[in-house]
């Protein structure tokens, strides 16, 4: 029966140790569930699409990644957010390339669906913008380097008229200042 009970308590304690260091040692870890950003910060992004307005021959990768605008997501009514691997790449080379150019920076635009009125919309993108950029800077990247509006619901992605949509619509874009 002891080396039942050991072998269970050696698995216990690994198991535990796996998870303190896949969720404690890194500062993100994916649940599956929104979490908020006041106490762990998670992110979650779309596919990237090119720009349309800059010429992309002329640019670096790291510029073309950056000028793409990644789009976060958010839960209605919250400012939690989902983490991918998206993101990651993102932040990687935003510290690498502010590092290498600190007059350049960061625009993050805070964005909502139309559920609720208009000045908590407007009070709720501006926040989420603003924990974007809260993330960003635990990241490494410096404040300064950072600048953030809240759009509203004034500038949808999609349709408000469903439920896909306005969960689109929930998101705080970051990008590059030209």
């Amino acid at each position: 029966m002891n080396r039942f009970l050991i072998l269970v308590l050696i698995l216990l304690w690994s198991l535990a140790y796996s998870w303190f260091w896949n969720c404690n040692r890194r500062p993100y870890c994916f649940s599956g569930t929104a979490v908020s950003l006041d106490t762990h910060p998670v992110t979650d992004s779309t596919t990237i699409t090119p720009p349309a307005v800059v010429d992309t021959v002329q640019l670096t990768v790291e510029e073309q990644i950056l000028f793409t605008p990644l789009d976060v997501y958010f839960v209605s009514g919250q400012s939690g957010i989902l983490h991918t691997a998206a993101v990651d790449t993102f932040l990687v080379t935003a510290k690498r390339y502010l590092a290498k150019y600190p007059e350049k920076q960061l625009l993050i635009t805070g964005h909502t669906d139309n559920d609720g009125p208009d000045e908590k919309n407007q009070t709720l993108s501006e926040v989420r913008a603003d924990k974007v950029k809260s993330l960003l800077v635990t990241e490494g990247i410096k404040a300064n380097q950072m600048s953030t509006e809240g759009k509203g619901e004034k500038e949808p992605i999609a349709s408000n008229d469903t439920n896909e949509g306005k969960a689109k619509n929930r998101r705080a874009t970051i990008r590059l200042k030209k």
